[in-house]
């Protein structure tokens, strides 16, 4: 079973050329391919007409109808639109790149997508770049416009720009299930992040529901499980910086099989939880600056963050008739 994409073997003009005045681009794989979705394929900045884009056997033609600016750095991104014939394994995120005057754009911004509140990755996900933008009309901009500049994450959370021009930018991401490239509630979202590129940056986009209720869950896990009766049980004591219990402001949640199963108020520097029933934990708390018991996701048009999430990487093994201390940095 080939279980490996499709791979460029060479490229007529070639990749980054610069002073490009082709009408035409031949890009070589070693294998036959077929394009999945030509509305997937995108250009940076925007070229009008698109060129016509067709397979010939084990080649991608790019045929442009009108002439290109000049001294311009072009994008044509084809994302994950490139498969083989045979078991339609991706190409991922493949660009073509190249400059109609002497040089080539050559800064980059890179980074991870994770979901705010279980900090797990998410691939898939739009990552987009709005330019010279103003910050507060990001909520009507993402409802509306296409941003300047996009790409996906890919399996393992990872995002990655290149040739960008060096500007101000408006980093965001967008799980966006419609492929609209807009936001729709309930999609997941990030925050804006402002950025200034100048050669190489990079950013973690933490993604989460506006509107998103959790107050039911968050209730719950506080309930005494002590009552549980089990004799399989182990004990947990968490140690806590100043900086965190002093404020009586966090809330500590306790997950098992990614469930919430209990929260605490962090008052103390040590907190023991005793009667845990054997099993593997992970922990976060987070910041309740408005005391009202439940976590607050952010809201996009009024630009407030959500309660910050802090989360203990490592997970908390229970054993029978174990007592553990954990100490959080």
């Amino acid at each position: 079973v080939d279980l490996d994409p499709p791979k460029v073997t060479h490229i007529i003009p070639n990749h980054e050329t610069i002073d490009f005045n082709s009408d035409q681009i031949a890009i070589f794989f070693n294998e036959y391919i077929q394009i999945k979705n030509q509305n997937d394929i995108v250009s940076f900045p925007e070229i009008v007409p698109f060129p016509k884009i067709k397979t010939k056997g084990k080649s991608i033609i790019i045929e442009f109808e009108e002439s290109l600016k000049d001294s311009t750095t072009y994008i044509i991104s084809f994302n994950n639109s490139i498969v083989d014939i045979n078991e339609s394994n991706i190409l991922e995120n493949f660009n073509y790149v190249f400059s109609t005057g002497p040089n080539i754009d050559t800064c980059t911004i890179s980074g991870k997508t994770l979901d705010l509140r279980s900090n797990q990755i998410i691939s898939g996900a739009i990552i987009g770049l709005y330019k010279n933008k103003h910050m507060e009309n990001f909520d009507s901009l993402i409802r509306s416009c296409h941003p300047d500049y996009f790409t996906l994450s890919n399996k393992d959370g990872i995002y990655n720009f290149s040739n960008i021009k060096a500007g101000n930018y408006i980093l965001y991401a967008l799980q966006d299930y419609n492929t609209s490239k807009k936001y729709e509630e309930p999609e997941s979202v990030s925050m804006p992040l402002p950025v200034q590129i100048l050669n190489n940056h990079s950013a973690t986009l933490s993604l989460f529901v506006e509107n998103d209720s959790v107050k039911t869950d968050t209730l719950y896990c506080f309930d005494d499980f002590e009552k549980i009766d089990s004799v399989n049980f182990g004990t947990v004591n968490l140690q806590f910086q100043k900086t965190i219990y002093e404020t009586s402001n966090y809330i500590g949640e306790l997950l098992l099989n990614d469930s919430l199963f209990y929260c605490f108020n962090v008052i103390d520097s040590i907190k023991s939880i005793h009667h845990l029933p054997v099993g593997e934990y992970y922990f976060r708390i987070f910041n309740d600056l408005n005391q009202n018991g439940i976590w607050d996701p952010g809201n996009i048009k009024s630009l407030k963050n959500p309660e910050e999430m802090i989360f203990f990487e490592d997970k908390i093994e229970v054993k029978k008739d174990w007592e553990i201390d954990i100490i959080l940095e």
